[in-house]
């Protein structure tokens, strides 16, 4: 009987649950009513676990479909970038010379008067007032190191003032052992922890103390991207979802600054929820080693176990021996330490190449890929010839290219004036992307959304072309093609609609509802036209 439910009202046997989180059940419809005021701000589709490996992390607690949202959170706290030109303490937004409009309490430089009363300017404004001199910043065109320590600040104003932040801030993971050992952890004494100190005359935390928290922002910190430069902010429940470079969740913000978490694939009840920590578009070492440098655990999750990453061979090379087209991958990517003798091994002919060969090939690649000019389809185009003598198709390096060339082809000049082969190249690059992101990083609908919608655009350029020049083989294929498009586009519309407008995925998004509109009303018109026909 003591697995009977029980009303969260009234105790008494509970047919119904809540809907929200499948987790609390009611007897009625009025209980429910009656019990939302307090059940409302725990009502997640998720439940808090914790073990010894993972530590606390979250589980689905219904069955979650691609979209539907998990979390939307406000951050704890926010900051500008460590590393920053100077930028409004009030908005983030950068300022200038001429658009500054110094804070008359503390002269941090605001954008306004709205954003000198910001709540959120409080703790580096009444610290600056206590030192007794107010702040001079005259060079806004280059990275201002003042700036650096402002959200370390904020987070241990909590502590004095408001308790019952600094709470939930002290319970985030700050692996002050492990950055001991880092290069961080000396730059954020020196650099932090004494600016604070000398410049605000602070004695009231100790060095430990400051540098937990620079641990906390470390670890938990999220870029977040609504302005230019991007800020900083730290959620407490967000926290807890755990890593995964093929993740369930997708991240994102809305215009006010909270996150927003929604599944991106479908979820079972049970299954762990999961955000990626790295860039999910590089290889598998450059998301460990990255990983380990910022979050101080080697990811083991089921893509990096797997050497041919889900069978797209993300990072592998081609085998260079005469006449074979294998594909070359070490057994592991999982070792620790990078160990030069290391054999690759073919997968036709076993043809063996040292990872010391690799890493040269991949380096010289790589220079050449931060130095190369993504936005010249002739130098991408030509990269691309010349590293698939080495890399295999789906390569991290050539796919990072064939990203923006997606992009980039139909730009300038526009799309109506690209000639066919190009059209045809940008439509062949948009699928094969669009082949490898399901496999790899499903989840990631910003960039499915941004690779759909170039295809779409693609298909309605050929499309127009073939009415233009009267190729098309059947009438219906004028239809056929318009419809495609539709298709597409609502796939775009669907994946992105949690996009808020500041950001591009936003404003395509908000492009994608328009031409979709634009679609649907030549669709009705060729269906009119066909019953006019028929008639």
């Amino acid at each position: 009987m003591s697995d009977v439910p029980k009303c969260a009202v009234c105790q008494k046997k509970a047919p119904q649950r809540c809907a929200g989180c499948h987790s609390v059940h009611y007897c009625s419809r009025e209980h429910q009513k009656l019990g939302w005021k307090s059940h409302k701000k725990y009502c997640k589709p998720f439940k808090v676990c914790e073990d010894d490996v993972l530590g606390r992390y979250l589980v689905a607690t219904k069955p979650l479909n691609p979209g539907d949202v998990i979390l939307k959170e406000p951050p704890l706290i926010w900051g500008p970038a460590q590393q920053t030109v100077p930028v409004c303490l009030g908005c983030g937004k950068i300022v200038t010379a001429k658009t500054q409009k110094p804070c008359q309490k503390c002269g941090w430089p605001m954008c306004s008067d709205l954003c000198q009363n910001s709540p959120s300017h409080i703790p580096e404004c009444s610290y600056t007032i206590k030192r007794g001199d107010k702040v001079s910043i005259n060079n806004f065109n280059i990275t201002h190191p003042s700036y650096q320590s402002i959200i370390i600040l904020r987070c241990l104003y909590q502590k004095q003032f408001l308790p019952h932040i600094w709470v939930k801030i002290e319970q985030l993971e700050c692996h002050s052992e492990d950055r001991k050992k880092t290069f961080s952890y000396i730059n954020d004494k020196h650099h932090i922890v004494e600016f604070i100190k000398r410049f605000y005359k602070i004695d009231s935390f100790t060095d430990e103390e400051i540098l937990k928290v620079c641990g906390i922002v470390m670890v938990n910190g999220h870029e977040v991207p609504l302005n230019e430069p991007p800020h900083v902010a730290i959620y407490e429940q967000c926290s807890l979802f755990e890593h995964s470079c093929r993740a369930n969740c997708c991240k994102s913000f809305t215009s006010n600054g909270e996150i927003l978490i929604s599944a991106g694939i479908k979820i079972e009840k049970g299954d762990h929820l999961s955000i990626c920590y790295t860039d999910p578009l590089w290889g598998t070492p450059n998301r460990r080693h990255h990983l380990n440098e910022t979050k101080f655990f080697w990811c083991k999750c089921l893509r990096c176990s797997d050497s041919s990453e889900l069978g797209t061979f993300f990072s592998a090379m081609k085998c260079q021996n005469e006449n074979c087209k294998g594909l070359v991958l070490p057994k592991s990517f999982l070792e620790e330490e990078k160990n030069f003798d290391t054999l690759w091994s073919c997968g036709l002919c076993n043809f063996k190449m040292s990872e010391r060969l690799i890493f040269e090939i991949l380096e010289n690649i790589g220079k050449q890929l931060q130095t190369m000019p993504k936005g010249v389809i002739s130098i991408c185009k030509n990269f691309i010839r010349e590293s698939e003598k080495y890399l295999s198709k789906n390569h991290y390096h050539l796919i990072d290219v064939k990203f923006a060339l997606c992009q980039v082809i139909g730009e300038n000049p526009p799309l109506s004036e690209v000639s066919d082969s190009d059209l045809e190249f940008k439509t062949r690059i948009c699928n094969q992307l669009l082949e490898v992101v399901r496999i790899l990083v499903p989840a990631e609908k910003r960039i499915l959304g941004v690779v759909l919608f170039e295809l779409h655009a693609a298909i309605a350029e050929m499309g127009r072309r073939k009415v233009e020049n009267h190729s098309f083989e059947e009438p219906n294929d004028v239809k056929a093609s318009l419809l495609d498009s539709e298709k597409i586009l609502k796939e775009v519309v669907e994946i992105l609609k949690h996009e808020p407008i500041e950001l591009p995925e936003g404003k395509i998004c908000q492009q994608a509802r328009k031409n979709l509109q634009e679609i649907q009303a030549i669709l009705k018109s060729v269906h009119v036209q066909n019953g006019n026909a028929l008639m």
